[in-house]
C-alpha cells in the first residue's frame, strides 16, 4: 500500500516528449526476498564469539570486541545496547580500538552478524556487569556504586561468549536443519523510465519495507537499508566486472561505473519490526539483505515498461538492453 504499487500499474507506459522526441516508456516492478543473518548452520556455534566489557573509575565501561567498524555505525550501536542495558548514558561507554593484542575474538564483522550476533554477547556482558553492581549496592543506581565497587571489591571485567539458542538444529554432516538463526523478510518497489532510443534506464522510485527485528538505531538502519539499495539498483544496470586473461580489466573508478548521488532516486525506507527472541533488544541483522531485492525489481519494472522479456544478464548496460528493444520490434 505504502509503495502505491497497483495504482502505479495502472498508469500510463507511454510518456513520450514531442518536443525532444523522446520516446519514454514508464514501469514498475516488485520484489520479495528474505536473507539470513549470522553464519550458516553452526558456523556461530564455532566460532564463539567473545566480548568483554570492563568497568573503569568514573562510572565508565569499556566493550572490548573484534568487531570493526566499517562505516555501519558499530561504535554507536554497542555502546547503545550496553547504555541501555546498565541504565547509563552510551557516552559513558568507550569502545577500545579492535587491536587483536588487546581485544577477545568476537568473529569476522561479516555475515550481518555484528549487531545480531555480537550485540547479544555485548548486552549479556553488561547484563552481567549490572547484576554484580547491584548486588553490591541494591536500589542504588549503577553511575553511583561503580567506583565504591572498584575501590572496596576491586577490577570488574566480565568475559561473555555466544550462546546458541536452544531450538536451532544443524546436521553438519548432511547439510540439513535450520540454515540460519533467524531471517530478515523485505520487499522492494522499483519505479524506472525507459528510453527507446538510448537503451537509458532512469530510476525515478524505489520503496522499500525491511523487516530488522528490533530496530536499535533508526537513522543507522534506514542509512543501512539505503545504501545496501543503491548498490543493487546499481547492480541491475550499471556495475560491471569485466575480466580479461584472468584479471579484473576496469579496476579503476574511471572505468568500474558506480551511481552519485545524481543516480539515487528518492528513497522511501519503512523499517517493519517483528523482534527476534535471540537478538538484542529483538534486533535481527539487516547488512546484506538490502542487497538481494534491488536486481529483480529493477528488471521487473524494465519488463514492465517495454512489454517484452529480458535475458538473464546482470548488470543490463545499455548497449545490451538496446539489442533485447531491437531485436523485439
Amino acid at each position: 500500500k505504502r509503495s502505491r504499487y497497483q495504482e502505479r500499474r495502472k498508469l500510463d507506459r507511454v510518456i513520450d516528449i514531442p518536443e525532444t522526441g523522446a520516446r519514454i516508456r514508464r514501469g514498475v516492478g516488485l520484489s520479495y526476498f528474505f536473507h539470513g543473518a549470522g553464519f550458516t548452520g553452526n558456523g556461530e556455534a564455532y566460532l564463539k564469539g567473545k566480548v568483554a566489557l570492563e568497568l573503569v573509575p568514573g562510572g565508565q565501561v569499556l566493550i572490548k570486541t573484534a568487531s570493526t567498524d566499517i562505516d555501519q555505525g558499530t561504535v554507536t550501536i554497542f555502546p547503545q545496547i550496553a547504555g541501555d542495558t546498565l541504565g547509563i548514558s552510551p557516552q559513558k561507554i568507550i569502545m577500545v580500538p579492535p587491536d587483536t593484542s588487546q581485544v577477545p575474538d568476537s568473529g569476522p564483522t561479516v555475515a550481518s552478524r555484528t549487531t545480531m550476533v555480537v550485540g547479544k554477547v555485548v548486552m549479556e556482558a553488561a547484563r552481567e556487569i549490572k547484576e554484580k553492581i547491584d548486588a553490591f549496592k541494591p536500589g542504588q543506581p549503577f553511575s553511583q556504586s561503580t567506583d565504591a565497587y572498584l575501590k572496596e571489591v576491586g577490577p570488574l571485567r566480565v568475559d561473555a561468549t555466544f550462546q546458541s539458542p536452544p531450538d536451532i538444529e544443524w546436521n553438519a554432516d548432511t547439510y540439513q536443519g535450520d540454515a540460519y538463526p533467524c531471517y530478515g523478510w523485505a520487499a522492494d518497489m522499483v519505479e524506472v523510465e525507459v528510453d527507446l532510443d538510448t537503451a537509458e534506464v532512469r530510476i525515478t522510485e524505489f520503496v522499500t519495507a525491511h523487516d530488522a527485528g528490533k530496530v536499535i538505531h533508526p537513522v543507522l538502519a534506514e542509512g543501512q537499508v539505503e545504501g545496501g539499495s543503491l548498490q543493487a539498483l546499481a547492480w541491475a544496470c550499471m556495475e560491471e566486472v569485466v575480466l580479461k586473461n584472468g584479471r579484473m580489466w576496469n579496476d579503476r573508478m574511471t572505468n568500474y561505473i558506480i551511481p552519485t548521488s545524481l543516480d539515487a532516486p528518492e528513497m522511501d525506507v519503512d523499517l517493519v519490526e517483528a523482534p527476534y527472541e535471540y537478538g538484542p533488544f529483538g534486533a535481527k541483522g539487516i547488512g546484506e539483505m538490502p542487497m538481494d531485492g534491488g536486481v529483480p525489481a529493477v528488471f521487473a519494472a524494465i519488463e514492465h515498461a517495454l512489454g517484452i522479456p529480458l535475458p538473464d544478464v546482470c548488470p543490463l548496460m545499455p548497449e545490451r538492453l538496446i539489442q533485447v528493444i531491437e531485436e523485439s520490434s
